[in-house]
């Protein structure tokens, strides 16, 4: 029987997963990993290809209009000119059409019809002799009752008669040729009939009859003389002697449209070696594209290993050099992001899947321009609102090199991809609702359009391209969004980002938690409120995320209702808890706000955005007054400095920071009596910070603090604006009021 596991064993066992994913995520081998297998993905795409000649072919990039910008090309060796696909399958489709239907020749047809005749009519003379005889192989009794109901010696005359004249109609016929198919779907203007053993013949499909059009002439012989029985009687012997000479064979058909696509010529020209293909500036015309690839074809012909070492380890070295362009971006810049080696695989995940869709898009053939079915703006959208649009530009540019160079230096789409992107990325910068999505689709467009219509002007390209490749554009606009938001509701339920749309969720003054901070810590809850409104607007002044900045506020101190009497906005009417605590207690236990805040914050599901301004908006900054009262109380002994530091981190983003600077500024603006007073106090405040290495992570410009510290000031001189000291009535004025009312 196994023991039961204690409470300390579930939180050792807690501890150690939580460990376990920290160090997943923060791992230097971990991250190693990831760029090492992106790289070596996106190389596989760029190498190896089912169809090498066609990538070479996309390599040189020739698409009419443009200039050659390589040197100038003379042939090495003589070659053929061959024709392009599109010409090649053509000339086939024509000549598989023009292949007549191929019929097989039943020389015994018209003896066999003709024994029929003969053994019918011999049977209708009998019976009209009144003789027993079995005609019901070939009449029905009604046609039979109807013909020989009055006088049948009489009717042995016309008998002999009709079968005479379709003796004649049946030669006659035959001579012209009785299929066995409807005439209907011969469309070539004469069939081609194989006589054995080794003989051809031609017939006219004009002259051709099938059963219907033989049933309808051989009644038309005899319309005006004879009478209804009678033609009814001839119907059904027509029927029964229609045996076709002219037999349908699909097999000879199919050999014959064989014969026929091989027998078309590849090509239709030669150069001669020693001849100029191209030189370097000129334009390339339909022409000297069609000699160009010729050439290319017969040098690929003559290589004998067309993927080698030095071709692997330059594709290494291209999808590297593309992929490093983000991953300098995020070392520089987005230190957050790279530190988080999640964030750094979701944004490698999204490059390999546009490598793999770009290269599809050559292996796959097809008429259609499918490169424009690649979503590179769904994926600028998704990074733009996981993380940010300056992100997200970077990753349009990365991607969209990607699948240029993976299409073969394909400039023209790897420009409207990295156009398209960035204006998708840009509609969703500040997304406060899903329905922006039609916003969105609308610039994509735009996107698409400005770029597509330009550069088919300049080449002078084929109306019918630019059209494919616009309509193309208009379902990728239409789709992208569609996978953003797909992809944003699958990364949001299984991961710890968060985006602007869930910290909407947490703008919310009715949240429980807010709720539990007024009714407990009233002092904290408005001083959370003050500087929630002047984070926001300090946020939107320099170009950071309001909302962010906003929420984060609301979060910031909710460690504080823990122990609320501890905290000075909290102490009403009670005495200050301080005033008999040694420095470093009261120095712990103002530090423990943060601990608990986290604590707190887990316990609710706060997002990690907004668990990251508990801890930084403190940072590692010095808790002043009780270090001071340390010194003081030393009495010369030395007291340790980070005993009375908070334990960070640091601010990371500029809205962290943000919140750190307002929350001395609300602080300060209680104390200040005017404002040249509250401007001074918070520029010293800033300051301080900032020599104390509180901004290093934070991305926070001087101009940024600047603008920061004005408009705090403007702000909190509105919060603590004067109000009038309004006048009392006098009590007798008063009591005469209430007297004159009686």
């Amino acid at each position: 029987m196994t023991a039961k596991e204690t409470l300390f064993k579930k939180l050792t066992n807690l501890e150690n997963k939580e460990s376990n994913i920290e160090y997943l995520k923060s791992s230097l081998y971990v991250k190693i990993a990831i760029f090492v297998i992106t790289i070596i993905i996106c190389s596989f795409f760029f190498s190896f290809h089912s169809n090498p000649e066609r990538n070479e072919i996309l390599l040189l990039n020739l698409e009419q209009g443009n200039k050659w910008n390589g040197q100038t090309v003379v042939a090495e060796f003589s070659f053929p000119i061959y024709k392009n696909e599109n010409e090649y399958k053509e000339d086939i489709e024509k000549a598989v059409n023009s292949v007549s239907l191929t019929f097989l020749y039943d020389d015994t047809a018209e003896n066999t019809a003709n024994n029929t005749l003969d053994t019918i009519f011999k049977k209708l003379i009998l019976r009209a002799q009144k003789q027993n005889v079995d005609l019901k192989n070939f009449f029905s009794d009604f046609t039979l009752n109807d013909y020989f109901r009055d006088n049948p010696e009489q009717k042995i005359p016309e008998l002999s008669n009709i079968q005479r004249r379709l003796k004649q109609f049946i030669n006659n016929i035959y001579k012209k040729g009785l299929i066995d198919t409807a005439k209907s779907v011969i469309q070539r203007p004469e069939i081609t009939a194989h006589i054995m053993p080794n003989k051809i013949k031609i017939y006219q499909t004009f002259d051709l009859l099938d059963l219907g059009l033989f049933v309808e002439k051989g009644r038309a012989q005899f319309q005006a003389e004879l009478n209804e029985s009678a033609r009814n009687l001839v119907n059904d012997i027509l029927i029964k002697i229609y045996k076709p000479n002219l037999k349908f064979s699909s097999e000879l058909y199919e050999k014959a449209k064989d014969i026929a696509s091989q027998n078309v010529a590849r090509t239709f020209g030669y150069v001669r070696a020693g001849e100029i293909l191209i030189e370097k500036g000129e334009k390339l015309t339909k022409e000297k594209i069609q000699r160009l690839n010729s050439y290319n074809h017969s040098q690929f012909l003559r290589k004998e290993d067309v993927t080698t070492f030095w071709m692997v380890l330059g594709s290494f070295g291209h999808s590297m050099l593309v992929y490093s362009i983000l991953i300098i971006y995020l070392v520089i810049i987005r230190k957050r992001i790279f530190a988080d080696n999640l964030q750094v695989a979701i944004l490698s995940s999204f490059i390999v899947i546009v490598a793999f869709l770009g290269w599809l898009s050559v292996e796959i053939p097809s008429k259609l321009p499918l490169q424009y079915f690649v979503l590179i703006p769904g994926f600028s959208m998704l990074v733009a609102i996981l993380f940010d649009s300056r992100t997200a530009f970077y990753f349009t540019v990365s991607i969209s090199l990607m699948l240029s160079g993976i299409r073969g230096n394909d400039y023209d789409t790897g420009m409207s991809m990295m156009f398209a992107g960035i204006l998708a990325a840009y509609t969703v910068r500040d997304i406060q609702s899903r329905t922006q999505i039609y916003k969105s689709i609308l610039f994509i467009i735009i996107g698409f359009f400005v770029t597509i219509v330009s550069f088919s002007l300049e080449r002078g390209s084929e109306f019918e391209i630019a059209a494919y490749r616009l309509l193309i554009s208009v379902l990728n606009a239409a789709l992208s969004p569609l996978l953003t938001f797909g992809l944003l509701f699958i990364i949001e339920r299984f991961s710890n980002i968060t985006t602007d749309l869930k910290l909407e969720e947490y703008n919310n003054l009715n949240h429980p938690l807010l709720q539990k901070m007024s009714e407990l810590a009233p002092g904290t809850y408005q001083h959370t409120l003050a500087i929630s409104v002047i984070a926001e607007k300090c946020a939107a002044a320099i170009g950071a995320n309001p909302l962010l900045a906003k929420v984060g506020a609301y979060y910031h101190d909710i460690g504080k209702i823990v122990k609320p009497e501890y905290y000075i906005e909290n102490q009403l009417n009670i005495d200050n808890k301080h005033e008999f605590m040694h420095p470093k207690k009261s120095a712990d236990a103002i530090k423990n706000h943060v601990i608990d805040g986290i604590r707190v914050g887990k316990e609710y599901k706060l997002p990690q955005r907004i668990l990251d301004f508990i801890p930084m908006h403190h940072g590692t900054s010095l808790i002043k007054h009780f270090y001071a009262k340390a010194l003081e109380e030393a009495d010369g002994q030395p007291v340790n400095e980070e005993d009375f530091r908070y334990p960070g981190p640091k601010p990371n983003s500029k809205e962290t920071a943000i919140v750190m600077i307002c929350d001395s500024a609300e602080a300060l603006s209680r104390l200040a009596t005017d404002i040249e007073a509250l401007d001074n106090a918070i520029e010293k405040s800033i300051q301080a910070k900032l020599n104390d290495g509180q901004f290093d992570e934070s991305n926070l410009t001087i101009g940024d603090l600047k603008i920061i510290k004005e408009t705090c000031v403007k702000n909190l001189l509105g919060l603590q604006h004067s109000r009038i000291e309004y006048k009392e009535i006098p009590t007798e004025v008063q009591k005469e009021s209430e007297t004159e009312k009686d």
